[in-house]
């Protein structure tokens, strides 16, 4: 176990309200939507040489003359507890940051953020907390609205935490709880996504979680969407919108709940991940059906429920950069010029290893270098990743993909049995 650094450890919990707020959400999305308008207008756009090419990156106007001048504007005809508009500011200042570093990085377009859900972020300074009541102010000496924690579910795991932001929705209210936890790296495992499965390594023993269920339910509901567009589309506009509403729906339930079983099994651990970011820079050159077919996997969005699970239990989460990970020997460190197969095979050493089993030992490797010291040699072009033998034998056709099968997740089954089986 390698010991970590202080972080504060967030989790939320949403449930549904009665209170009639349509008002205050309604303006208070549109404010928002203005600010980020008037933000949005004042940016000044800064040409930078990068790489030998020269980008252009966003200057965010944020002095304070600005912001005060954003403030006064909105305060004349606002209703409601000033604080709120102090809360759009930051909001808006925090997409715009957000949307940078996505810019920065290639991700996110030259082109406005937009907000497409009408929702009210309730700062600190606009309710109050004790004995588990949540006192909301709306309107400062005319209109409240409470809840009592104490009635909720979740009562026993939050009531010696601290309470932060509220998100206030139509018919819904997220609570969000923090507390500081050490965040430590212990019983480390690396992780190869793919398609169908999650493969990884823990430098003794290699594991398989099996994310074909999760493909099968994006492909039934994909068919089930095409036959109700064949027939409906055109003819019944009405019932179309309808039915594909109700099944995307239910594609994301079915969806969800299975990535939290598996998340939520292997939690009790710390894990690194490739930062698969670059995926989505790439989605220009790549065929539109391309971009469906990988995305079925959606493990990007298991990846962000393990972080969230482990951090939460004082776990640590790596992301490394995927470059040449299933291109390089795990044993010598040979890079390949290309890959071709399901079987790598290093033409310098011998080794014979299944791919993504290759790969998973490269992303062990490579996270435990940027955790702790440098584990690749000096003056090695591997990327960060040590040689070494991962079988800990001679090459042989124990180290071929004819090997013992690792253990599969099947999501019938209980975590706990998952876990007594993975040895997680």
């Amino acid at each position: 176990m390698v010991e970590g650094k202080s972080k504060k450890v967030v989790k939320a919990y949403s449930v549904e309200h009665e209170y009639n707020l349509e008002g205050l959400i309604s303006d208070y999305t549109l404010l928002l939507k203005a600010i980020i308008e008037e933000i949005w207008g004042n940016i000044r756009w800064k040409e930078k040489k990068v790489n030998r090419r020269m980008r252009i990156f966003p200057v965010i106007p944020t002095s304070k003359e600005f912001k005060r001048n954003i403030r006064n504007s909105a305060l004349k005809n606002w209703e409601y507890a000033s604080h709120y508009v102090d809360s759009a500011i930051n909001t808006a200042y925090s997409i715009f940051k957000s949307w940078r570093k996505r810019y920065r990085k290639g991700i996110a377009k030259r082109k406005k953020p937009e907000i497409k859900r009408a929702f009210v972020y309730v700062k600190t300074t606009l309710f109050s907390y004790k004995d588990g009541k949540v006192k909301i102010t709306i309107v400062p000496r005319k209109r409240y609205v409470e809840f009592d924690l104490k009635q909720y579910w979740f009562w026993d795991r939050v009531k010696n935490l601290n309470l932060g932001g509220i998100i206030l929705k139509k018919g819904s209210i997220t609570f969000t709880f923090w507390h500081m936890k050490e965040i430590r790296i212990e019983k480390p495992v690396g992780w190869d996504a793919n398609l169908l499965s999650f493969d990884g390594y823990d430098g003794k023993q290699h594991y398989k979680i099996s994310l074909k269920d999760v493909y099968t339910i994006h492909r039934a509901y994909e068919l089930k969407r095409k036959r109700i567009q064949e027939r409906t589309q055109k003819t019944k506009p009405k019932t179309y919108k309808r039915l594909m509403a109700k099944y995307k729906r239910r594609e994301w339930k079915r969806v969800n709940a299975l990535l939290h079983k598996i998340s939520k099994s292997i939690s009790n651990r710390s894990h690194i991940f490739e930062d698969l970011t670059y995926m989505k820079m790439k989605r220009k050159s790549k065929s539109r059906k391309k971009n469906r077919q990988l995305f079925k996997g959606d493990f990007i969005k298991l990846q962000k429920m393990i972080e969230y699970k482990a951090n939460w239990n004082g776990y640590c989460v790596i992301y490394v950069n995927p470059r040449n990970t299933t291109k390089t020997c795990s044993r010598c460190g040979f890079v390949m010029k290309t890959r071709i197969g399901a079987v790598f095979k290093c033409p310098k050493c011998g080794l014979s290893m299944d791919r993504q089993k290759n790969a998973s030992v490269n992303i062990f490797r490579k996270g435990l270098g940027m955790w702790g010291p440098g584990v690749a040699p000096n003056g090695d072009k591997t990327y960060d990743t040590l040689p070494m033998n991962p079988e800990g034998a001679e090459v042989d056709a124990s180290q071929s993909v004819g090997m013992s099968r690792p253990p599969t997740l099947n999501p019938r089954r209980s975590p706990a049995e998952f876990v007594a089986e993975a040895h997680l």
